[in-house]
């Protein structure tokens, strides 16, 4: 039998991905066996990575109007840019590579080895949220 891989880029929801709420369509009993692989708050991973280029840049500045105080305040309140971007993984579908079937353990096998080194692969992208869903055999990447 065929299967699909997919991919898929969005705005993303950290919320929705942890669970903080529960949508209308998520079961609240399955949502214990999620697996989490990292979990980073998104505001101290910009100031990780961004704090230091951000004293170079208002070093620089001869207006003060010009200088930024912190850049992850600036994204969060502009109209252009988004915090972060979700990217979602995904084997198959629900009907087809459900989590309770041998199809959908061999899903969730495959789904973890490539989270492994998905960081590894991918040096510019800054991984804070992975986490396994429960129905589907899907891997959300923040």
């Amino acid at each position: 039998m065929e299967r699909t891989i997919s991919g898929m880029m969005g705005k993303g929801s950290v919320n929705h991905n942890t669970r903080a709420f529960t949508a209308k369509n998520v079961d609240k009993e399955r949502s214990r066996d999620n697996v989490e692989f990292c979990h980073s708050d998104i505001k101290e991973v910009y100031h990780n990575l961004f704090d230091e280029a951000l004293e170079r840049y208002n070093a620089k500045q001869k207006r003060s109007d010009r200088k930024i105080d912190d850049y992850y305040e600036k994204i969060r309140r502009g109209k252009q840019e988004k915090l972060f971007y979700e990217v979602i993984f995904q084997i198959g579908n629900k009907d087809d590579m459900n989590v309770q079937s041998s199809e959908g353990r061999l899903a969730k096998e495959i789904l973890c080895e490539f989270m492994e080194q998905f960081q590894k692969r991918n040096p510019n992208l800054y991984v804070v949220l992975q986490i396994r869903c429960t129905s589907s055999m899907q891997i959300r990447c923040a």
